[in-house]
């Protein structure tokens, strides 16, 4: 019994590589892309997992629809299983109105926050859906959604619910919320909640620790109180953000995640954000917290008899 050349090949790529200092791991079992889109002043995000399953969350300005288009294209998406309308503005919904009307790409579902809004932009969008023959359907807690591999938690509460009036009835408040548990990996993507919103969800004792935190509101200040932040207790944080009038990221919001130990990563200093895991480590654009850039590669043992 002799193996094949490529075995061969492939261990003694493995020596060079741990000579390099490089790590090197088997395929893993769940592996996520999460892909933080630069769509400039806006949010939009690809979920993309080794069983095809992908999920859009939010699109940009309309502006930006096409950049989305193009990059899903790029990543080999040919359907959306989940697409995540997470409130009612032009930042977010924008860019899904051009995905909706704009590519061939089946969209299986869409979540939304339930309130339909009154923004003339909400209204191009729920025409894009009808023209779909789709329907919205409403995500508040305490919804469990399997993703591919993953779980997602909604955490914001019912639209439209004592809870909701109390916080802030405006969109931002009412944005859709996600922990994605990817494993030992976490995701909270937190739309455009502020600092009462993020109380609220404080309120229930709901676990929300996570290792990757997408910022609130492209890290306005009324957003990331230091009681949400403690509670999530990011190390690495994520703000999508481009020109804008209103001065994000808050100097005092960057400065409350550097006291939570979280690394800091921005779309308009560091373009699209990529995060790779595998459900016990991960890698932000080649990045790894471990100290070395891991490669993931597949390993296939074949025998001659």
């Amino acid at each position: 019994m002799k193996f094949k050349l490529g075995v061969i090949v492939f261990v003694a790529l493995c020596g060079f590589l741990f000579i390099s200092g490089v790590n090197v791991s088997a395929t893993p079992s769940n592996n996520l892309k999460v892909s933080f889109i630069d769509v400039g002043e806006g949010d939009s995000i690809l979920i993309q997992d080794q069983t095809g399953f992908n999920v859009l969350i939010d699109g940009g300005v309309p502006l930006a629809g096409p950049k989305v288009i193009d990059y899903m294209l790029e990543q080999g998406v040919d359907e959306i299983d989940v697409m995540v309308a997470t409130h009612a503005h032009k930042d977010h919904i924008g860019g899904l109105v051009e995905v909706l009307r704009e590519t061939d790409i089946p969209v299986h579902q869409i979540l939304y926050n339930g309130d339909s809004g009154d923004t003339e932009i909400w209204a191009e969008f729920a025409e894009a859906v009808n023209e779909r023959r789709l329907t919205l359907t409403a995500a508040h807690y305490p919804m469990t959604y399997t993703w591919g591999t993953s779980t997602a938690y909604v955490l914001n509460p019912v639209s439209d619910s004592a809870e909701v009036n109390q916080v802030n009835d405006n969109q931002n408040s009412k944005s859709v919320v996600i922990l994605l548990d990817n494993a030992d990996v976490d995701f909270l993507f937190t739309g455009d909640i502020g600092s009462s919103a993020e109380a609220a969800i404080l309120s229930r004792f709901t676990p929300i620790s996570a290792e990757i935190l997408k910022v609130a509101h492209h890290g306005g200040g009324s957003s990331s109180s230091p009681e949400f932040l403690s509670a999530v207790s990011p190390a690495e944080a994520i703000i999508s953000v481009g020109d804008n009038r209103y001065g994000y990221p808050d100097e005092e919001t960057l400065e409350r995640l550097l006291a939570v130990g979280a690394r800091i990563w921005r779309t308009d200093q560091d373009g699209t954000i990529v995060v790779l895991s595998d459900g016990e480590s991960y890698s932000i654009n080649g990045y790894s917290p471990l100290g070395d850039y891991q490669i993931f590669l597949p390993i296939v043992v074949e025998m001659l008899h």
